[in-house]
């Protein structure tokens, strides 16, 4: 009698996985189909009848094959994404992080600038001159972390963006929150802080990230076999 895993073959198939993949498949599963039929044995039953029964759970083989391969190809996309896109975002988020923490830890300190327009004061600007130089090597660590990943060239430009990315979304939900929750500070003065913010931490921080980028946005590097 053919063991488990010829059974599963037989009905599932040539699964186009590459041949070491789809052994692992059929291990797992010829795994989960003798436990199923030692489970029946137990019970008495034969051990032939045991294997139909246990092959015999699945109702459609065909629907479960087209299961596994959507899992695969889930399963695979998502982890070219992890590569080329969530870890170089991620190293580049926290790259710039450390840095401006470390500049505020051991200096110099910020450039402080005000607004003042007639008699009112607005929002102040604080330039960390150090961090904006510093942010070329983060942006080009990214953008060569994700073509060296295979990433495409959006995937190479929203890696390097990152730290900017994740404070214009940060700003865009902390300014309805202090609309709702903040009554005593006027609308108008809220939206020009969220402007001032805008273009001092997303908009001037995205040029030099873009500059140190700029070497490394190119089509992907042939994977080597």
């Amino acid at each position: 009698m053919p063991d488990n895993q010829e059974l599963i073959r037989e009905r599932l198939g040539n699964l186009g996985l590459g041949t070491c993949r789809e052994e692992e498949i059929f291990r797992e599963l010829s795994d989960h189909v003798a436990d199923h039929a030692a489970a029946l044995e137990a019970r008495g039953v034969p051990r032939d009848a045991a294997v139909r029964a246990a092959l015999d759970s699945v109702f459609n083989w065909p629907e479960f094959r087209e299961e596994i391969l959507s899992a695969e190809t889930e399963e695979a996309i998502m982890n070219y994404r992890t590569k080329v896109l969530w870890l170089p975002a991620l190293c580049a988020l926290t790259l710039s992080n450390v840095m401006l923490a470390l500049i505020q830890v051991f200096g110099p300190p910020p450039h402080f600038y005000w607004f003042y327009t007639g008699k009112s004061m607005q929002p102040m600007i604080a330039f960390f001159v150090p961090w904006l130089i510093s942010q070329p090597v983060v942006g080009a660590v990214a953008a060569y972390w994700s073509r060296r990943a295979g990433g495409a060239l959006r995937h190479q430009l929203l890696a390097a963006l990152a730290p900017v990315i994740a404070l214009l979304g940060l700003f865009v939900l902390i300014l309805p929150f202090s609309m709702v929750l903040d009554k005593h500070v006027a609308h108008n003065i809220r939206l020009t802080a969220f402007l001032v913010l805008t273009v001092v931490w997303v908009l001037l921080p995205s040029v030099p990230l873009l500059i140190g980028a700029a070497p490394f946005l190119r089509k992907p590097r042939p994977q080597s076999s």
